[in-house]
């Protein structure tokens, strides 16, 4: 998501904003993918002593409070990109009206990425790479 975010010149929240606020989607969406990872393997670690049905309410509270925040910033940031994409390449709502990147983002999130993955990216004309900003090679155009 964060590549696609890029390509779009997107914010960190699927936003479009000016270049300053742009620039470091990528690395913004990286990082709070690895603190999210960081927090909740401290708590599982935190957690290991203790049977699921004997599990500290602090420690309980914690897990619930860090996975429902990084599940609501997904789905918000996912459903502000996949608006960007349809504006952008005038891609009409066709059902739920209003509610359809909603819908989509949260029943198939993987057909959701694949899908502005392929209209963002020329992948016939230009390869595809892994650990780059925009997920083809450096000198590739970011919007196709």
């Amino acid at each position: 998501m964060a590549q696609i975010m890029t390509r779009l010149h997107l914010t960190w929240l699927g936003l479009p904003g000016p270049q300053v606020a742009t620039k470091n989607t990528f690395k913004v969406v990286m990082m709070i993918l690895a603190a999210y990872v960081i927090y909740s393997t401290s708590l599982e670690l935190a957690s290991m002593p203790y049977d699921p049905e004997n599990l500290p309410p602090l420690l309980w509270a914690l897990k619930s409070l860090g996975s429902t925040a990084f599940s609501v910033y997904t789905l918000f940031s996912l459903c502000n990109t996949r608006r960007s994409v349809r504006i952008q390449y005038s891609i009409p709502e066709q059902r739920c009206h209003g509610y359809e990147d909603i819908v989509c983002s949260c029943c198939c999130t993987c057909c959701v990425l694949a899908q502005m993955a392929r209209h963002t990216g020329e992948y016939e004309t230009y390869p595809g790479t892994f650990f780059t900003k925009t997920g083809h090679p450096v000198g590739t155009p970011l919007t196709v």
